[in-house]
């Protein structure tokens, strides 16, 4: 069904001229943007293996750097090939707490949900600095302006919700924990999660690296998306301009409607892009995401070679994580 769904929107775009497969060419016509486009796949890998370092490190779990980016490709490449955008980062997660003590599992399974959202947090916050760096600009355009003021909305949660969830862990974690833990396994598994979030929340300084890095990532994929944007379509875009669109356009991805976003995010680009009076938000986007996932196939040799090693079996139980004390 999601294939589905994915191939009416993309067939509807291109037979209302919305969408030009052509424009993929661009990439063999400009060598310079294939190899911008590579250096900003490289650099996101390297961010998200620093910031998933750095997250780990707050339940103590150490792993050598090759090994986490190995397994960083290796769940990128899930994501490519399999529907759904959160089963890599699964996957390197569960390979990460096979080898750790109990104790430490929901901790490194909670972090799995944790990177998503500093990843989504790091792109409204960039968002949010360029809006408010050009403000005066942006809100004194008509069409820009409710949108930029939804980029400043979700930019203020991003600052008090987890301003309050760290408040909320340290002055009433203990007593959370005491209150929805039982004997009874829910109870139990309830108590692990509090007791997880209790561990996050008292690492604020891993928390904010691990922002700055997300933050870094997605100033990079916004350049991209602005040059592309300039050569795909011939129009002279400010790159605070597509900061406010971008992270609404990303945002559409999260729904699970269409496998990756395929269809959907093209169809939000197009009217993000028609809302501020610009042309070709589908074609940008098109060439913007097949730029960045065709790179992602390369995971495939980090994890053909751990098949190799005898490191993914296939069906093996993974044991339940024991209840922190």
């Amino acid at each position: 069904m999601k294939v589905a769904v994915a191939a009416v929107l993309i067939g509807w775009l291109i037979r209302s001229g919305a969408l030009d497969f052509g424009a993929l060419g661009v990439f063999f016509r400009k060598p310079w943007l294939l190899a911008f486009d590579l250096c900003v796949f490289a650099l996101s890998v390297a961010t998200a293996t620093l910031r998933w370092r750095a997250l780990l490190a707050i339940p103590g779990v150490r792993a050598p750097l090759a090994r986490l980016a190995q397994l960083q490709l290796t769940a990128i490449f899930f994501n490519v090939v399999i529907p759904g955008n959160v089963g890599g980062d699964v996957v390197k997660a569960l390979y990460v707490a096979r080898d750790a003590a109990p104790e430490k599992r929901t901790t490194i399974l909670l972090i799995v949900f944790v990177e998503r959202l500093l990843g989504l947090a790091g792109l409204v916050a960039v968002a949010s600095m360029v809006t408010l760096v050009r403000g005066q600009t942006l809100f004194a355009d008509p069409l820009l302006r409710p949108i930029a003021g939804a980029v400043l909305l979700l930019g203020a949660g991003v600052i008090v919700g987890p301003a309050v969830f760290v408040l909320v862990m340290h002055r009433a974690g203990h007593h959370l924990e005491r209150w929805i833990g039982g004997t009874t396994k829910i109870g139990k598994i309830l108590a692990q999660l509090v007791a997880a979030m209790r561990l996050l929340a008292s690492s604020p300084k891993n928390l904010a690296y691990a922002m700055l890095l997300s933050m870094a990532q997605h100033a990079f994929a916004i350049g991209l998306f602005t040059v592309l944007t300039r050569v795909v379509t011939d129009q002279d875009v400010a790159y605070s301009a597509v900061a406010t669109v971008f992270p609404l356009g990303l945002l559409t991805l999260i729904l699970p409607i269409s496998p990756g976003g395929l269809g959907v995010g093209h169809v939000a680009f197009d009217r993000l892009f028609a809302a501020i009076g610009l042309r070709g938000g589908a074609t940008v986007f098109n060439v913007y995401l097949l730029g960045q996932m065709v790179p992602s196939l390369l995971g495939a040799i980090p994890y053909l070679a751990l098949r190799r090693k005898g490191e993914l079996p296939a069906n093996e139980p993974v044991e339940q994580p024991a209840a922190l004390p």
